[in-house]
């Protein structure tokens, strides 16, 4: 856990901190590599050897797009689609631009567009003419969506051209519903009124495309998650992209009573958090521990060889239901084994039981919380497992997945590694990754997560916590979510100290006292809020980081804590830039819809949005310096998607 720190020097360089020491170690820093894609870590891996874009040429009429494709050919006679990882560039941005291989014409001529990876290349031509292709038919994203009254959604409208080139039209479209009483549309913004069904019609150039909207009286459950159509993050049931928004709640079930539960996860809704972190079963981190604050034990006897209690779980149930209630999802932990198979988790007990033992426990766990749709599953906690207990888990684990074939699972480790670094075989159950580093260059990471081949959603799982007693200020816990978000993951689990382990006296004596009712609305808490603020209002899910510097310049030096980390909405819709410091950077708009853009400041201590510009050209370099010092987020839009500030 995050939580596990005690006398680390706060330098900037990496520091990895676990249990009760502070190790200095050397940062190998992960680069994206093709023997992520193999399963035996200990083969040789397969170099790259051709990248090819295809098509290889393409006729473009202006204002309009289309994606190409980049494909990496590898020694061992294999290939894998590369375009999200390559770094695109045009040589003629006033006749064509790219931005993640979707090319958009933007005045008659001739531009190569490149794409470039690992020291090879390739290209396509593209002609952009005056002379548009034939409309062909307009298309209306999502077909199909469920709000409830008082909610809302944004519809997407493509207009499809017969050589196969498409134009975002939402702006241009004219918007109808056939049920205004039901709900109603205002440049694709879909308002629920009453309970029933509409179509809402999107009308551009003598075609129509249509969603079919229902209104319910209350949202439906959108849980289970699962993994998106790309592999990148997580949908809800709605197909509606999860930004992981998470509170470090490792002693909740434990330490808090019912109604104190529903006092702390009133307060994270109410803050905007959608993920509580939890021990289902606490070894150290509460009054009674392992019973829980009603002094019920979680045994009858010898853990996991004897029979639940059904009290405890009971109690456990109510908390889990509470989350539910409030739209959080539970990250629960079945078995945290604890640093160093120590004292702070079950390892010992977990490797006394038998396979059967753990088998049983699996069954148990999967049976009960089958049916409850807010679940993500973490196996292990705070240590590479030993390969007892790793066996131990494997039974566990297949054991819930027999019983509950619903939910996601994920894995907790040493930090400084990803959640697949002990998993690499045997274990396709594991469906989410994630990052657990102390790092203080941490986007190093999290990039390095992001290349993993084949792809997988990650997020960043702990880091350095609010309050633990090291002195991270408020820019740099900000810097841990920004830098995650911008490079490519869908979320970071925030936590603070003493709200992670609710004022427990083990806490206390090791870690940190203060009553965890006052930190409820820290300036962490308020940090992840207006995060949460930020990046739902944007179309966050399809940003590709900025590797190359193609998107903005003026970034610092890549692995200092000052560089700038950004990245382009694939759809042409937004660029975001985190900057941890005040200084001027140049924006390229070439890669966003359409000819005009407009930009704001967005201070992520506050949430506050200052105007930047408006009706910016695209086509034109522009330069950015925020309105004061500290930290800020930069946001331009295409002017084209009709964003408000944010």
């Amino acid at each position: 856990m995050a939580h596990r720190l005690s006398e680390a020097a706060h330098q900037g360089v990496v520091q990895m901190w676990s249990g009760c020491r502070s190790i200095g170690v050397l940062a190998v820093i992960l680069t994206a590599c093709h023997a992520c894609a193999s399963a035996d870590r200990g083969s040789e891996p397969a170099t790259l050897t051709a990248i090819s874009v295809t098509p290889v040429s393409v006729n473009l009429g202006q204002t309009l797009s289309r994606q190409l494709t980049a494909t990496a050919s590898y020694s061992d006679g294999t290939s894998q689609g590369k375009t999200a990882q390559a770094g695109w560039s045009s040589t003629a941005p006033g006749v064509a631009t790219v931005a993640a291989g979707l090319v958009t014409g933007v005045s008659v001529g001739t531009a190569e567009i490149i794409a470039a990876l690992g020291g090879f290349a390739d290209t396509s031509e593209i002609t952009v003419t005056s002379t548009l292709p034939a409309l062909s038919g307009v298309v209306v994203t999502p077909p199909a969506k469920t709000i409830g009254i008082g909610g809302s959604t944004s519809l997407v409208a493509t207009a499809n051209y017969n050589d196969g080139s498409t134009a975002i039209v939402t702006a241009q479209a004219t918007w109808s519903s056939t049920a205004t009483g039901v709900a109603t549309v205002t440049a694709g913004v879909v308002s629920g009124v009453a309970v029933g069904t509409a179509d809402i019609i999107a009308a551009y150039g003598g075609f129509n495309g249509t969603s079919q909207i229902t209104v319910s009286s209350a949202p439906p459950s959108s849980y289970p998650l699962v993994v998106g159509p790309n592999s990148r993050y997580l949908v809800d049931q709605n197909g509606n992209p999860f930004l992981l928004v998470g509170d470090a709640a490792w002693s909740l079930i434990a330490q808090l009573s019912d109604q104190d539960a529903d006092t702390y996860l009133t307060s994270r809704q109410q803050h905007g958090f959608n993920l509580v972190m939890v021990n289902l079963i606490e070894h150290k981190f509460a009054t009674n521990a392992p019973a829980d604050i009603y002094n019920l034990s979680p045994f009858s006897g010898t853990a996991f060889q004897s029979t639940p209690n059904e009290a405890y779980f009971a109690h456990a149930d109510h908390i889990i239901q509470s989350a539910a209630a409030k739209g959080i999802i539970v990250l629960l932990a079945p078995a945290y084994l604890g640093y160093g198979c120590g004292d702070e988790g079950w390892c010992n007990e977990i490797e006394a039981a038998s396979n059967q033992d753990m088998t049983n426990w699996g069954t148990y766990i999967g049976n009960r919380y089958k049916n409850l749709d807010n679940i993500v599953w973490l196996i292990g906690g705070d240590t590479d497992p030993p390969p007892t207990a790793k066996s131990r888990l494997q039974a566990m684990v297949a054991a819930i997945q027999a019983a509950d074939g619903r939910h996601l699972f994920t894995a907790h480790n040493s930090s400084e590694g990803m959640a697949i670094d002990q998993w690499m075989t045997g274990a396709p159950w594991l469906t989410v990754n994630n990052v657990y580093s102390y790092s203080a260059t941490l986007y190093q990471r999290t990039l390095a997560a992001y290349h993993v081949a084949p792809a997988k959603p990650y997020f960043l799982i702990e880091t350095a916590y609010e309050g633990d007693g090291h002195n991270f200020s408020q820019q740099e816990l900000r810097a841990q979510s920004y830098w995650t978000v911008l490079s490519g993951g869908f979320g970071h689990v925030f936590g603070n100290c003493p709200v992670w382990h609710f004022s427990s006296p083990a806490g206390a004596a090791d870690y940190c006292s203060g009553n965890w009712q006052d930190e409820l609305d820290s300036q962490g808490t308020r940090n992840m809020q207006y995060l949460q603020k930020l990046f739902t209002a944007r179309h966050w899910q399809t940003l590709v980081p900025d590797e190359a510097h193609s998107v903005i310049t003026g970034v610092g030096t890549f692995g200092s804590t000052d560089y700038v980390t950004a990245a382009q909405a694939s759809d042409g819709s937004s660029i975001i830039a985190y900057l941890p410091s005040m200084r001027t950077v140049t924006v390229n708009g070439s890669g966003l819809s359409g000819s005009a853009m407009s930009a704001w400041w967005y201070d992520p201590s506050s949430g506050v949005s200052v105007s930047a510009g408006v009706a910016l050209p695209t086509n034109t370099p522009k330069d950015f310096t925020p309105p004061g010092s500290g930290d800020w987020v930069l946001v331009v839009d295409s002017d084209a998607f009709g964003f408000p500030a944010p």
